[in-house]
């Protein structure tokens, strides 16, 4: 039982290093890569018997889904551009600030219990008196994270 779970935190680990790997690296990493990338992570979430030895991840995988996916950009830029903005107007240049109050709204379950955080907890830490338009704008991207 003992050696089970110890094979599992170590799989566990080696998926995590791959996918860290990945999320590292997707902008410069070549097709092979990736390929190379998908087939290790699949080998190590296939199921397997207990005599059964680890498959070699062939030379030229043809795509899957897995990499299909791996190779879709990921959509940074609105978000940096937005968070730029924000960050200047609402957040007096921190972008620190602005990415661990993004953090706590992305631990909100509802819409209404992001806005009240915003009123209680935020707003008072910040003279947004002068920025009406920025508060707007900053308060209808927070509802878009919620509408989707």
């Amino acid at each position: 039982m003992e050696e089970k779970k110890i094979i599992q935190i170590t799989a566990e680990q080696e998926l995590m290093s791959l996918a860290h790997e990945i999320l590292r690296s997707r902008n410069r990493m070549e097709l092979t890569d990736i390929h190379a990338k998908a087939s290790a992570i699949i080998a190590l979430t296939a199921p397997k018997a207990a005599d059964e030895i680890p498959l070699k991840a062939p030379k030229e995988p043809s795509p899957t889904e897995l990499e299909e996916a791996l190779l879709t950009p990921v959509l940074e830029a609105e978000f940096e551009t937005i968070s730029i903005d924000f960050t200047q107007h609402l957040f007096e240049g921190s972008s620190a600030d602005y990415q661990r109050v993004m953090s706590m709204l992305n631990s909100k379950e509802t819409l209404e219990e992001a806005k009240k955080f915003i009123e209680t907890q935020i707003q008072p830490d910040y003279d947004w008196s002068d920025k009406q338009k920025e508060f707007d704008a900053f308060m209808s991207y927070v509802e878009s994270l919620f509408d989707s």
